[in-house]
């Protein structure tokens, strides 16, 4: 079972919700943090309505699911709008949720399927977006493999129902059984158009990826970390080679310990 949390606080969380429930979720017996639960038998997924913020949630992994699905608004500066995907984790200290040094469990075959309807949808309904994965962030901390999909960048997006409706129908739509080869990422920006390339275009698929900013934090133990919280074997590290600025040397020398291939983003097609 699949659980799909969204937080009442949350505007676009809320949007995505409502097309979620129009298309046939059902009132359950059960209640979680005090509200309704709501199922989809048939895509084997049930809806959870949560009080607080998402990434200081941690009481959701006493939920009984395979995988945890959080439907967010994502805020910036910049407003761009935009249609994300990413892991949760701090490669660094614990500044917006869950636990300092420490990464949650993914799926980049899940991530990748939800990139590939994502761009389907965006086209579909000619929308203004970027579709782009996003570098492991925040929290909450949980156990249970978990994935972020996000529609933003600002109020405006979030009440958007067309941008609604496509994240709501990546989620009921992706491709759950998907098959890809997992690479975890290092470098670039937060907004990685280079892992989103090769994710859309060929079989890579990302789990973890830890942009430019966060090198400083990464050493041996979180690399292992990365690799243990990755749902499939993790078969390519994918590098961009520019991104890793003055980290470069000390990065590929850490990478080349652990005997897992090593490729640019520039090389694969």
């Amino acid at each position: 079972m699949k659980a799909i949390i969204v937080s009442k606080l949350d505007p676009a969380g809320m949007n995505i919700a409502k097309h979620l429930l129009e298309s046939g979720f059902e009132k359950t017996s059960e209640k979680f943090d005090g509200n309704d639960v709501f199922e989809l038998g048939e895509k084997e997924m049930k809806l959870y309505f949560i009080n607080e913020d998402q990434v200081y949630a941690d009481y959701v992994d006493k939920i009984d699911c395979e995988l945890i699905i959080f439907a967010s608004k994502h805020a910036s500066v910049s407003k761009r709008p935009t249609l994300t995907v990413h892991p949760i984790g701090n490669w660094g200290n614990a500044e917006l949720g869950g636990k300092s040094h420490e990464l949650v469990k993914t799926s980049a075959a899940v991530m990748k399927s939800y990139l590939i309807e994502l761009q389907k949808q965006k086209e579909e309904k000619s929308l203004s977006y970027e579709v782009s994965y996003e570098a492991t962030h925040h929290g909450p901390y949980l156990t249970k493999p978990t994935v972020y999909i996000e529609l933003g960048s600002s109020i405006e997006q979030w009440k958007d129902e067309k941008a609604a409706k496509a994240i709501a129908e990546t989620i009921l739509n992706a491709d759950y059984r998907m098959r890809c080869k997992a690479a975890i990422g290092f470098g670039g920006l937060h907004y990685n158009p280079h892992f989103t390339r090769i994710a859309l275009q060929s079989d890579y698929g990302f789990s973890h990826m830890c942009a430019k900013y966060a090198l400083q934090f990464l050493n041996e133990r979180m690399v292992e970390k990365a690799i243990e919280n990755t749902v499939e074997k993790v078969e390519a590290f994918i590098i961009e080679k520019k991104g890793l600025s003055s980290e470069r040397q000390r990065i590929i020398a850490m990478l080349e310990k652990f005997g897992i291939p090593i490729l640019r983003t520039n090389a694969i097609k």
